[in-house]
Order: C-alpha cells, then structure tokens, then sequence
C-alpha cells in the first residue's frame, strides 16, 4: 500500500478531533486558523477517502463489562479462502470491538467483550473453537482501559 502524505492542517484537524469527535468545524476553524468551510471541506475529504473515521469507543472497563484480546495464530497451510471466511466471521461478530493483522508469533488480534466472564468466555469459544484455520490462541483478560482509538483515558490512572 502506497504511503499517503496528509498536510499539517489535516493532521491539526484530526488531533482536534481525537480529543473531541463533536467538535464543530468553526471551533476547529478557529483552532487552526480556518475558515469553517475549509475544515468542513477538508474533514469530509479525509472521510471520503477512509483516512479518518468517527466513531464511539465503548469503554467496557467503566460499563463494568468484561473483555479480553485474543492472540491467534493461523495455520500455515490454510487456504486463503478459509482465512477470510474466519476474518468476516470476527467482523461480523456483535461481541468483537477490534480486530487487527499482526506480526510475530501470531497472525491475528482480535477484541472481544461479554457482560461477565462466563459469557466473555462462550463469545471468545465462539469465535474459535471450529475454525479450521486456528492452530493455537491466546487469551489476555482486560484490566482497565488506559488508551483506546490514540485517546488517552487519563481517568483510568487515577485508581
């Protein structure tokens, strides 16, 4: 994938916007020197190319919710088609919050969440037990939130 190069004032834009996705265009503007329109244009701009995207991170921590990030490796000889059947399958799972390609000992990363660990459990079984692309996994239970989506949760570290 080829590098794309975005400029100071994009970059300005999008920290704004980390810090607080509701943030009008004209405040933005006025951070940063810009007119509402400008930012408005170049906001949807970054949008329509898929460079950013607004959303809510759920934070399962202060829900009092349980959630853990699985490791998983895959076979080495499985057929591409199988990887990406078990790809859709953990994008289209509702108890799944993230899910990345990774390097090292593992292949995949994958965010689940259950309102209490027996059903975190049953979500995570769900998602690998019959996978025939799976070889091993690990499972990593989540403590506390500290940083998600690049936003610092300064709360977390006061308890």
């Amino acid at each position: 994938m080829k590098k794309r190069k975005l400029s100071k004032k994009d970059w300005e834009i999008i920290k704004l916007l980390k810090k607080d996705a509701r943030m009008s265009d004209a405040e933005i503007g006025r951070r940063i020197g810009l007119s509402k329109s400008a930012v408005r244009w170049r906001r949807i701009n970054l949008q329509k190319r898929g460079y950013l995207l607004i959303s809510a991170y759920l934070r399962f921590d202060k829900l009092g919710y349980t959630y853990a990030f699985v490791l998983v490796k895959i076979k080495p000889d499985t057929p591409r088609n199988e990887i990406l059947k078990f790809k859709k399958a953990l994008m289209e799972n509702e108890h799944t919050f993230e899910i990345y390609e990774v390097l090292g000992d593992y292949n995949v990363l994958i965010g689940v969440f259950g309102e209490d660990v027996s059903e975190l459990k049953r979500n995570i079984q769900e998602l690998i037990i019959g996978q025939k692309c799976v070889q091993e996994y690990k499972v990593l239970l989540g403590a506390k939130s500290l940083k998600g989506l690049e936003v610092p949760f300064w709360d977390a570290l006061e308890d």
